[in-house]
């Protein structure tokens, strides 16, 4: 008899405990998520911090935090799954009555883009872990990221500069205003930057060898097809989010010495995605952050085939230095190319694959990626994550 009452008493007991835990164990519990900040650059390292704040007297137990993020934010000292694009990254908590947890989660940035944390889920149960309760708590944060820059005399050699074997890096580009020095001409060199006295002196023609470029602007059009049969999903997306890379180093010099700038592709973004990009040629801050705010938004999807793209725009190009950024080179690309440049416009290819099919680029420089060199800058994808911890308040 006693061992009945016993059991009756147990059973009870656990019924009432599991009741009363379903009913208080996640209510009453606040939870938020935040940034350190709105904007980081690709290979930057952020934190995020995570807040619970049990406001009831109850204590809980435990309680199981799964955070759904972007697979490119890399929580450091976690363990994490990773489904298609999403991470799932999960942390455990005990909680007495009022108190609030801040964890602070430090992460990588690796690589552009604009990442969204929607809600976490919240698992919680009772002593004997019999019951759980589960719910989504809203994050609602925003982290818009940047591409990375690039040293991009290390990256890329010129055709002009194959010697044989050997590959001679230069600069790709140049500034009419600062007198850098002379070298031999080579094909394609505009006659205005003969050097004559040069030329007199070495017996050879001579031009001269300038910084930065030589027109009154800069226009970057990216193509965003990874290769010519391509249609519209873009299928090496390495590539791409290498040219983009590429891109956001030639338009960040322009801006620092002054230039009005422009960018075009033959892509959307996220906040117009059926809308190709072709922007205004200006200058200033404003205008820089606008061109960076499209590159980390772009989508890697295919509008129109990049030569009737150029085409479009031939009108609106003129009197500027054009560089365009391309996983492969060919005739088709180089024709339309060489209108932009018998209008005015000085043509500069900066071609992210060894080889072009291009049977002649017409006098038009061709820049083309040596992946056997490190070109990242110092510490962008490098160094060491901090360690997480958790602070109780």
């Amino acid at each position: 008899m006693e061992l009945i009452l016993i059991v009756i008493s147990l059973v009870i007991f656990f019924a009432a405990e599991i009741m009363f835990f379903k009913f208080f164990v996640l209510r009453n519990i606040e939870y938020s998520l935040r940034f350190s900040q709105d904007e980081a650059y690709e290979g930057d390292d952020i934190f995020i911090d995570e807040i619970i704040n049990n406001n009831k007297n109850v204590f809980v137990p435990w309680l199981k935090a799964d955070i759904h993020a972007s697979k490119w934010l890399q929580f450091a000292n976690t363990s994490s799954s990773i489904i298609d694009e999403e991470r799932c990254v999960s942390s455990g908590f005990s909680l007495k009555g009022h108190q609030k947890v801040t964890r602070r989660w430090y992460t990588r940035c690796a690589k552009r883009g604009v990442f969204t944390i929607v809600n976490t889920t919240l698992t919680a149960g009772d002593l004997l872990g019999i019951m759980q309760d589960s719910e989504a708590f809203p994050a609602n944060t925003r982290l818009m990221v940047f591409p990375g820059v690039l040293r991009l005399e290390e990256a890329f050699f010129s055709n002009k500069d194959l010697m044989g074997d050997m590959m001679v890096k230069r600069f790709i580009m140049d500034d009419p205003f600062i007198i850098k020095g002379t070298r031999e001409y080579v094909q394609g060199d505009p006659l205005n930057r003969v050097n004559w006295k040069a030329t007199a002196r070495m017996q050879k023609l001579m031009v001269r060898e300038n910084d930065f470029t030589a027109k009154k602007g800069i226009t970057v059009l990216l193509n965003i097809k990874s290769y010519a049969l391509e249609y519209i999903d873009v299928k090496y997306k390495d590539v791409i989010e290498l040219g983009i890379k590429v891109v956001n180093t030639i338009l960040e010099r322009g801006y620092g010495m002054g230039f009005p700038l422009r960018l075009g592709t033959n892509a959307g973004i996220m906040s117009n995605p059926e809308e190709m990009i072709f922007t205004d040629s200006i200058s200033g801050p404003e205008h820089i952050r606008h061109l960076k705010v499209i590159l980390a938004e772009l989508i890697l999807k295919n509008h129109l085939d990049f030569p009737e793209y150029i085409e479009k725009h031939y009108d609106e190009i003129y009197d500027t230095q054009v560089y365009i950024v391309s996983a492969y080179l060919n005739d088709e690309i180089i024709e339309k190319a060489d209108i932009l440049r018998r209008n005015g416009n000085t043509v500069k290819f900066l071609i992210l694959n060894y080889t072009s099919d291009a049977a002649s680029s017409r006098g038009m420089e061709v820049f083309l990626l040596d992946r056997n060199t490190d070109f990242l800058k110092e510490g962008e994808y490098y160094g060491k994550y901090g360690s997480g911890k958790t602070d109780k308040a």
